[in-house]
């Protein structure tokens, strides 16, 4: 269903674009939400950011190395894949943000999302585009397995958002972006902002919540986050 639903809004879009491109003096924008649980080129110092952080959370007791080994090096893998080589301009970083969990049909949904932008960015139109954070949302957490690794991913540098938040921030980047016509959105703007690959579209603006610059990969930790999320709700216990 979900890629179903994502096929005609793609071509509700497009007909919308390219209608408007020859009858209005401003070409319509292109927007969407691009969700974080998925494969991005991020900019060079989250990349960095991430190997930097790789053993942090609770590496104080070496915890994470021994979860890491138990699972057959399976859980709590690191958050850097090798630099891209591109065949011209720099090399690009990109982060592995699949969540399995989540399934393949939603992966393709997103994606479709991605080249819908990267056309409508490459035919002259501001696509404003940025990866929101994990969201608290009832229809998230109302999967419990979700809602205990959310509890638990903070230890980990995840911010998880409120529902209105991030309906405030990202809103007010969508205005930012259709209204700024010096923004990173704005073709015209590509060489200004790096957009030397028209997939580095999405590493600017977004509000990742962590998930870029965390040392492990998301499909990785969820069962350390689920496991530190109880491990919190017993401690009181533990103490008394």
């Amino acid at each position: 269903l979900h890629v179903k639903l994502a096929l005609c809004a793609d071509h509700l879009i497009a007909t919308v674009l390219d209608a408007g491109a020859k009858r209005l003096s401003r070409p319509p924008a292109c927007a969407f939400l691009c969700t974080p649980t998925d494969a991005h080129l991020v900019p060079a110092a989250a990349a960095s950011a991430a190997e930097a952080a790789y053993g942090g959370g609770l590496r104080s007791l070496g915890l994470e190395k021994l979860f890491n080994l138990l699972t057959m090096g399976a859980k709590l893998k690191p958050n850097v894949c090798k630099p891209v080589e591109t065949a011209k301009g720099p090399s690009s970083h990109m982060v592995d943000g699949l969540s399995v969990a989540q399934g393949p049909n939603y992966a393709l949904a997103k994606r479709m999302q991605h080249w819908r932008a990267v056309v409508a960015f490459e035919s002259g139109h501001v696509a404003s585009t940025m990866v929101a954070p994990s969201t608290a949302t009832l229809s998230v957490i109302h999967n419990k397995t979700f809602a205990w690794a959310y509890g638990g991913m903070p230890t980990f540098g995840y911010e998880i958002f409120k529902q209105e938040t991030t309906n405030a921030v990202m809103s007010a980047v969508l205005v930012h972006d259709v209204l700024n016509d010096a923004g990173p959105k704005h073709p015209k703007n590509r060489a200004k902002f790096g957009v030397d690959n028209a997939l580095k579209l999405f590493a600017s603006e977004s509000v990742h919540g962590g998930l870029w610059r965390s040392p492990y990969t998301v499909d990785s930790l969820g069962e350390a986050s689920a496991g530190i999320y109880f491990f919190g709700l017993a401690k009181p216990y533990l103490i008394a």
